[in-house]
């Protein structure tokens, strides 16, 4: 379980090495093996590797503005949920494939930082407009991803305090 503790945000990446396609690809497999409510199949990914397309991504939020830094970067699409089984999960099934993603790297060797763009309004539709969605599917998340620049994984221990343990009751 070192992959879970040895995560973090990595927004510094060495823009000499760049990830494969198969690197995304797999990423994508990752991702799909996340849970998802009734296998709705609800999610659906697109692979950036464009410098202008990420460019334009950047510029979607402050905190999308790390992109301009990364080698590439894979979108969560939500499907239109109009279309599904179970609506109201999607969010947690998209969740849950945006965290496999950023396990993923992790265990590969890669960088990686989760950017949010839904439920934003403003974030979604730039997204949408960039990466050509219609018909009610939608950009959820941007994982930025590359190889660090720094080598160091960190995990505070001291984030989980016992404050935050409760047993059997609130």
């Amino acid at each position: 379980m070192d992959i879970i503790l040895n995560r973090r945000s990595v927004r510094k990446f060495d823009l000499t090495k760049q990830v494969s396609e198969e690197d995304l690809l797999q990423l994508c497999r990752y991702a799909e093996a996340a849970p998802s409510a009734r296998r709705q199949k609800g999610r659906e990914y697109i692979m950036i590797d464009d410098k202008s397309l990420i460019e334009q991504l950047s510029t979607v939020s402050a905190g999308a503005a790390i992109l301009k830094n990364c080698s590439a970067v894979l979108a969560v699409i939500g499907k239109n949920p109009d279309e599904l089984l179970t609506p109201r999960m999607q969010v947690q099934d998209l969740s849950a494939a945006t965290e496999n993603i950023l396990l993923g790297a992790t265990a590969m060797g890669l960088g990686s930082c989760w950017i949010g763009i839904y439920p934003i309004e403003e974030r979604t539709e730039a997204c949408n407009r960039l990466l050509n969605l219609s018909n009610g599917t939608f950009t959820f998340s941007l994982v930025a991803l590359g190889y660090p620049k720094e080598d160091q994984a960190f995990y505070d221990a001291s984030k989980l305090e016992s404050s935050m343990i409760h047993h059997n009751r609130y």
